[in-house]
C-alpha cells in the first residue's frame, strides 16, 4: 500500500472516529426528545398514532445530514481560530451557540418524524410531522375537505390552508383517512391517480 493511500486510509478512519460519536449522540438525544413529545401527545385513551418512518426518511436524512455538516463546519473553524486567530475566538463561541440553535431544531425534525401522525379524537386535532416547524396541528373541525392522489398522499385542505401528507403505502394513508373522516363530517373528493 503506498504512503498515499495510508495516510488517506488514516484520515478516514479519523473522520469515522469523529463523527460516530456525533452521530450516536445526535440519535440518542433525538430519542430523548421523542419521549417528550410521546409525553405530550399520546397520553389519552382517544389518540391514534399513525407511525411511518419510510415516508420520513427524506427528513430523516436531511436533518442528520445537516447536523453532521453543522458539527463539521464548527470543528473547522474552531480549530482554525484557536490555532493562531484568537481575534476570532468570540466569533466562534457564537458560532458554536447558533449551531447549537440549529441542531435543536433539526433534532426537533427528527423527534417529530419518529412520533409519526396523531389523530387525538378527544382534543378533536391532528398533529404531524413538517420540516419546519416540526411539528403542526390542525382542529379537525377545521378540515374542509381530504383528496387522495398518487397512491399514497393525503391532502388536506381548510381554514388554516392545506397540507399534503406522504405515507409509504396505502394502508396508512387510508388508516389516516379512516381516523379523520370518522370524527369530522369531511368531503372526499375522488382519488387522483
Amino acid at each position: 500500500m503506498s504512503k498515499r493511500s495510508e495516510k488517506e486510509a488514516r484520515e478516514n478512519a479519523d473522520l469515522v472516529g469523529m463523527l460516530a460519536p456525533a452521530l450516536a449522540a445526535t440519535a440518542l438525544l433525538s430519542y430523548f426528545q421523542y419521549r417528550a413529545l410521546k409525553k405530550q401527545f399520546l397520553s389519552g385513551a382517544q389518540v391514534k398514532r399513525i407511525d411511518d418512518l419510510e415516508a420520513q426518511t427524506p427528513i430523516l436524512a436531511i436533518s442528520t445530514l445537516g447536523i453532521v455538516f453543522a458539527l463539521w463546519g464548527l470543528y473547522a473553524f474552531a480549530a482554525w481560530a484557536f490555532r493562531g486567530h484568537a481575534a476570532f475566538t468570540p466569533v466562534a463561541a457564537l458560532a458554536a451557540y447558533a449551531v447549537w440553535l440549529l441542531i435543536k431544531r433539526l433534532l426537533a425534525a427528527q423527534a417529530a418524524c419518529l412520533l409519526g401522525v396523531v389523530v387525538d379524537q378527544q382534543a378533536g386535532a391532528i398533529t404531524f410531522p413538517t420540516f419546519f416547524p416540526a411539528l403542526r396541528t390542525v382542529p379537525l373541525a377545521e378540515i374542509a375537505q381530504l383528496t387522495r392522489e398518487d397512491g399514497n398522499k393525503l391532502h388536506i385542505a381548510g381554514e388554516f390552508g392545506s397540507y399534503s401528507l406522504r405515507f409509504s403505502d396505502k394502508r396508512r394513508r387510508d388508516e389516516c383517512i379512516y381516523l379523520l373522516k370518522s370524527r369530522t363530517r369531511v368531503k372526499m373528493l375522488a382519488e387522483l391517480e
